[in-house]
């Protein structure tokens, strides 16, 4: 307490000079905790997103450069009905083209199996998906969401409507059976680009992948990728499975042709590039924490050289040196704890301010707080410890001396 007293009461005697002190601290510490606090509201934000899209399904790859079989729309669907842990499996075809009823639009045409509903993380708003049978007869049917509804046919009582669809100069007249649920924000922005005529957009539509393949004479018969739907938290389970199904069937086994494509993966790789990148720019800021400990060093230096008659007065009354280094390390700690203190309350204020030109929260966690309060405690232990030393080995006769 004596410690801490001292430490304290010498602050407060040189405000102006302690806070000066500590402004490189400040100003390194409160940059870190924005950049980590920016650096995990992007990773929070776009895992959620990749979490919502990897329940959506698993892709599984053949390489075509080192293998030149493929699986047929039959076996796809056999794979996805031998796991039970899946809703199944569908080759994706994709075209792009036109659409066009009461407004003319751009268009990708997706074509599947019955399964691929469970590509969609949102429920069916009206109407049905297409069918096995939809798909056994190649049935002119679609499915889309709300919003493209409105884009298209400027009416969300889309079901049971026509339109023409055209893909490499071939056009069918599609019916729309069924209407994915839209948010709020997606349906108003709809009705206003087709109120201002802006209808610069593109819509997806769902189709049987027959329609694609024998109505439109899209490529599509040799499947070399395909989806597989995973219940919640089997994405990894489902995925090995489904790589050795197709690797069975296609007699690949252990030739290192079969991949698999997940969104976990590539929210791994994300993370790390973005862990990567927090942590060059945290090491580019934490440089002011590094200039502001030699302030800190070579105030205490100046402290130390001021009090020498103070020191030598406690030394002569009996101090020993550890207590003089204790006393010393104790005022540059504390002087650094109350600059990270101030650093992180700036830091909070910066990423609130920052956090209004983002369209993600920033995230601050109490494990980068603690860090914080850890490393500006160091910073003022490490720095400290050669005015500290110094003040310790002073020989109390010279110091009383000393004017």
């Amino acid at each position: 307490m004596e410690y801490f007293k001292s430490a304290f009461s010498s602050i407060l005697d040189n405000k102006a000079r302690s806070l000066l002190t500590m402004l490189g601290i400040i100003i390194g510490i409160s940059s870190v905790i924005t950049i980590l606090a920016i650096g995990n509201g992007m990773k929070h934000t776009i895992g959620g997103e990749l979490d919502e899209l990897q329940s959506g399904g698993v892709t599984i790859n053949i390489d075509a450069k080192k293998t030149d079989r493929y699986l047929t729309a039959e076996e796809v669907k056999q794979i996805g009905e031998q796991i039970p842990e899946a809703y199944g499996a569908s080759p994706q075809i994709s075209g792009y083209g036109q659409a066009k009823a009461k407004n003319d639009l751009s268009a990708n045409i997706t074509g599947g199996n019955e399964t691929i509903i469970h590509s969609q993380t949102e429920k069916l708003a009206d109407g049905r998906f297409f069918t096995e049978s939809d798909v056994a007869s190649a049935s002119p049917v679609g499915v889309m969401t709300q919003s493209a509804a409105i884009l298209l046919f400027r009416s969300m009582d889309a079901v049971g409507m026509t339109f023409d669809a055209t893909i490499n100069g071939i056009t069918k007249t599609i019916t729309v059976v069924g209407l994915i649920e839209s948010d709020e924000e997606s349906i108003s922005d709809a009705w206003k680009s087709v109120s201002a005529g802006e209808l610069w957009q593109y819509i997806n539509v769902y189709t049987p992948h027959t329609l694609l393949t024998q109505g439109f004479s899209l490529p599509g018969e040799n499947i070399q990728s395909f989806t597989v739907f995973p219940e919640p938290g089997k994405q990894d389970e489902v995925a090995l499975k489904a790589k050795r199904l197709a690797e069975n069937m296609l007699g690949l086994r252990g030739q290192k042709a079969v991949s698999i494509q997940s969104f976990a993966s590539m929210l791994e790789t994300f993370n790390k590039i973005l862990n990567i990148a927090t942590m060059v720019v945290t090491l580019i800021a934490a440089i002011s924490l590094i200039v502001g400990g030699i302030g800190v060093m070579n105030i205490m230096t100046v402290s130390v050289t001021e009090r020498t008659r103070e020191i030598g007065i406690r030394k002569a009354l009996g101090a020993r040196t550890g207590s003089i280094l204790i006393q010393f390390l104790f005022e540059s700690a504390l002087l650094t704890l109350i600059g990270g203190i101030l650093g992180m309350i700036a830091g909070y204020g910066l990423t609130f301010i920052v956090s209004k030109f983002m369209n993600f929260p920033p995230k601050i966690l109490l494990s980068d707080v603690a860090l914080v309060v850890l490393i500006s405690t160091s910073i003022g232990l490490f720095f400290g410890i050669y005015p500290a030393h110094r003040a310790a080995k002073m020989s109390p006769i010279e110091a009383l001396r000393y004017e």
